[in-house]
């Protein structure tokens, strides 16, 4: 982390998240390679074939940190032609992934390169294989569904990067990469989050053993839209076109009116057929 001075407020914002891009089960890392702290590589005090075995046993580390790196900078480089052709070509010559991440800290901004860390730590925490429930696997997805929306457009945020993270969550969502990716018009929450709210009740028919029952209630994914809301009349249901207090030839008849009720409670002849007569209840 050269670039950044110790005691800066940006050093400290990105200590907090470094933190967890080290844990040891997240396949994007931030640390220095294995083969710093081998100065010498060998203690000096070994000889015979105790000296060869260990320069064997440190060089195949070596090899194995190498293949590693870059095999992590060629997954970053995927990554990154789906994000934006623009840090494609910036960094197409880097081969290990902590060249290209000093590249990338050297280029942006500090805080933007904190989102974009956070959003690559936590890929590989959200997977179907990690996640208990289809709930727990929903939530994630809307939160790097949310952290992505919240880039700075014009930066590295846009469609493709939503497309690329739910790319990696799982299979189900193959249908709304594909939507969003081929979208022409700019995608906007609630077309995401109705997509989301389809592909989880797709992950909850494959959990459950029994079919869902409809008292299960929607997705908490779906955007509730807002009703429309009349200009003139200040009611909700409708606009002003469709008012008929301003319209009055647009006003329903009576007669329309009485057969609508009618067909809601049933015709009122017919609810006088079943009422017991006197006659009938003195017999």
């Amino acid at each position: 982390m050269s670039a950044l001075v110790h005691d800066s407020p940006d050093r400290a914002v990105w200590d907090v998240v470094s933190g967890d891009l080290q844990r040891p089960d997240c396949l994007f890392k931030y640390a220095k390679p294995i083969t710093a702290d081998i100065h010498p590589l060998v203690e000096p005090h070994l000889n015979g074939a105790v000296r060869q075995r260990t320069i064997e046993a440190r060089l195949e580390v070596e090899e194995r940190h190498r293949e590693w790196s870059r095999r992590e900078a060629e997954a970053y480089h995927t990554i990154f032609r789906y994000l934006s052709p623009h840090i494609s070509i910036h960094v197409a010559g880097l081969e290990t992934s902590r060249d290209l991440w000093n590249e990338l800290e050297e280029r942006y901004r500090r805080m933007e390169l904190v989102t974009f860390c956070e959003l690559f730590a936590q890929l590989r925490e959200t997977t179907g294989e990690r996640c208990g429930s289809a709930r727990e696997f929903v939530d994630r997805v809307r939160l790097l569904v949310h952290r992505s929306n919240a880039i700075a457009p014009g930066s590295i945020g846009d469609r493709a990067h939503i497309a690329i993270l739910l790319t990696q969550i799982g299979p189900e969502y193959v249908l709304i990469v594909d939507a969003i990716q081929n979208d022409k018009d700019p995608v906007n929450p609630t077309t995401i989050g109705n997509r989301l709210s389809n592909a989880e009740q797709t992950v909850r028919r494959k959990e459950s053993p029994t079919p869902l029952q409809a008292a299960s209630g929607p997705s908490v994914n779906t955007v509730q839209q807002t009703a429309k809301k009349c200009n003139y009349c200040k009611k909700r249901g409708h606009v002003v076109a469709q008012c008929w207090k301003k319209q009055r030839e647009a006003q329903p008849s009576r007669d329309h009116a009485l057969k609508a009720e009618r067909s809601v409670s049933g015709s009122p002849r017919k609810s006088l057929r079943n009422i017991p007569s006197r006659s009938a209840t003195k017999g």
